[in-house]
């Protein structure tokens, strides 16, 4: 995956492959905002992950005023880029390096959201694919917007072996061989 450059110094690897000249450079807006764009305008410097919430509403938003129609692409790639530098800068230090404390993209506020990210970081990490979630229209979007951030964003929050080992879906026989691996 491509670097993008952030500063005069730093570079960073994004979340996602980055195709669109448009969404690359709304995105080193997002991160630069983020990590720097808080002093630049005399003000506290946000610190950590967003909410988990700032993955619903803000497609949302894009959807009340039409993105998704397909007339507004452009619009669209940048706003997404932009989304998604704020969140990665949510979880880096000025040099780049993951937050100490960032334990996962976003806040896991809701449990929907929780369980579902929970169970995209099971599938990223073991390639289970038997994830089912029953709920209402509301606890489905958290619970599959988390799951999708819980698989996507494996690669950025390493899984470790005692998570793996006590998840409820492993047989005895799969719980030995993970630990003894």
């Amino acid at each position: 995956m491509a670097t993008l450059q952030i500063t005069k110094k730093l570079y960073v690897i994004p979340l996602n492959d980055v195709q669109s000249t448009t969404l690359a450079e709304r995105y080193v807006t997002g991160v630069r905002l983020r990590l720097f764009g808080w002093r630049e305008h005399g003000e506290v410097e946000a610190q950590g992950p967003l909410p988990a919430y700032y993955l619903i509403d803000n497609p949302k938003r894009c959807a009340q005023i039409n993105r998704f129609d397909g007339c507004y692409e452009e619009s669209l790639r940048k706003d997404i880029g932009f989304f998604l530098g704020l969140l990665h800068g949510g979880v880096l230090t000025p040099d780049g390096t993951l937050r100490p404390d960032a334990k996962s993209l976003v806040l896991l506020h809701t449990q929907d959201f929780r369980e579902g990210y929970e169970c995209g970081r099971w599938d990223y990490f073991t390639h289970y694919e038997e994830i089912v979630h029953t709920g209402g229209e509301q606890s489905t979007l958290r619970w599959a917007i988390g799951c999708t951030v819980g698989e996507h964003f494996g690669r950025l929050f390493p899984l470790a072996k005692p998570q793996l080992c006590k998840h409820p879906a492993l047989s005895a026989k799969q719980r030995t061989v993970l630990q003894e691996a």
